[in-house]
């Protein structure tokens, strides 16, 4: 059992000054430590770039265009449809990244509620989409391409007749999200998939 004590303590005793020497403030010019104390982010969703359905916008070498809002008529739960994004997004940079439906979009009620995706919307869509027009998280979009496709979604009050659409275009950060796209949308641009979306 001593041993074991003086181990755990000689270990805490290495992590603690390695941590120390680890945050300690850069002097010189040749060290590769990070200072955390210096530091800054950037609140989320400061920069606020407001968009329409079908407009595209350009933030972060990111082209980013909502074409539609996706709701089946089937799909629900709880009194709430299933809603998916047809997007569009030009990737202008050389670095191919990621982005996902959790990270990277949430809805803004009319109530001022936040509203973030749901793992149920995606695997009705995954069962009743077809693979190549649908995509589930995380999507990948190549560099200096163009990606097309739905993806979500989200759960809404079947009654809700207008909502917010955010966007952060973060790339190839993913907590970079002081800037976010915002598109209103109303009931009147809420469409059925289309014969070339369902399986």
């Amino acid at each position: 059992m001593k041993k074991f004590r003086a181990a755990a303590l000689a270990l805490a005793a290495v992590l603690t000054v390695s941590s120390m020497v680890g945050c300690k403030r850069n002097t010189g010019s040749d060290s590769s430590s990070i200072n955390i104390a210096d530091m800054t982010t950037v609140p989320i969703g400061e920069n606020k770039i407001t968009a329409s359905v079908g407009q595209s916008t350009t933030v972060n070498d990111t082209v980013f265009t909502l074409n539609s809002i996706i709701s089946p008529a089937d799909a629900e739960a709880e009194g709430k449809r299933y809603v998916y994004f047809d997007i569009t997004i030009n990737n202008n940079s050389s670095e191919t990244y990621s982005l996902s439906t959790l990270n990277n979009f949430y809805l803004t009620m009319s109530d001022g509620t936040d509203v973030y995706s749901d793992v149920r919307t995606e695997l009705y869509a995954m069962q009743n989409f077809k693979e190549g027009a649908y995509f589930s998280d995380p999507f990948d979009i190549a560099a200096n391409s163009t990606f097309s496709g739905v993806v979500g979604g989200f759960l809404v009050d079947k009654n809700a007749e207008s909502f917010s659409v955010g966007f952060f275009p973060t790339k190839g950060m993913p907590t970079a999200k002081g800037d976010v796209i915002i598109i209103d949308v109303n009931a009147n641009d809420i469409i059925a998939p289309s014969a070339e979306l369902l399986k």
